[in-house]
């Protein structure tokens, strides 16, 4: 079943998978098996973790942009992404909620945004379910040692660094492919050390 969320992309023709190509609001993403994220992640955490969070913030900023280009076509999500570019610096709910949902398609997850601050530019987020960790724990049979969940740290880095106009970064600071009940991230501007 899908989401409310895509099927109101569908409806007005800005989800589409046809032809093997998939395209969301005018972007071309391509879906990989989480494994293969995992050996990514294996070769170099760091490099990945930065390159999701760049990608992250570009695909946010695009989307925007793209609502305000469609702007006329009357639709709930379009009007959604179009209010959420305006909204930025405010704690509304449908902000909170237009960003849960811009995140849960990734497929990383379902997120919750446990507390957002604006004027400290920090966030806590939890990760239902992590695809990540799930995986992780699949492939290796036990526990991790360390938070599993790097790709997912730098999406939500580059996220909110779009929502709070800054560079900000995220550390996850505890994990389900470590044991814990869920995947939890911690965001703001004091974690640039992220990985030293």
């Amino acid at each position: 079943m899908l989401s409310p969320f895509l099927q109101k992309l569908l409806f007005v023709n800005q989800f589409n998978i046809d032809k093997g190509k998939i395209s969301l609001l005018g972007d071309k993403l391509i879906m990989l098996h989480a494994s293969a994220i995992l050996e990514l992640q294996d070769i170099d955490e760091t490099k990945l973790y930065e390159i999701a969070k760049k990608s992250s913030l570009n695909n946010l900023v695009n989307f925007v942009e793209h609502a305000k280009v469609y702007g006329k076509i009357k639709n709930v999500i379009i009007k959604e992404l179009i209010e959420l570019g305006q909204k930025i610096g405010q704690t509304d709910e449908g902000t909170i909620k237009t960003l849960e949902n811009l995140f849960n398609i990734n497929g990383l997850g379902k997120m919750n945004i446990n507390n957002l601050d604006n004027e400290k530019k920090e966030a806590l987020i939890t990760i239902i379910d992590s695809t990540i960790a799930l995986e992780w724990l699949e492939k290796n049979k036990k526990e991790s040692k360390n938070a599993a969940c790097t790709l997912t740290a730098g999406v939500l880095a580059g996220m909110f660094s779009y929502i709070f106009g800054e560079d900000v970064d995220c550390v996850e600071i505890s994990c389900k492919a470590k044991g814990d009940n869920i995947c939890e991230f911690k965001i703001g501007g004091q974690h640039s050390e992220r990985f030293k």
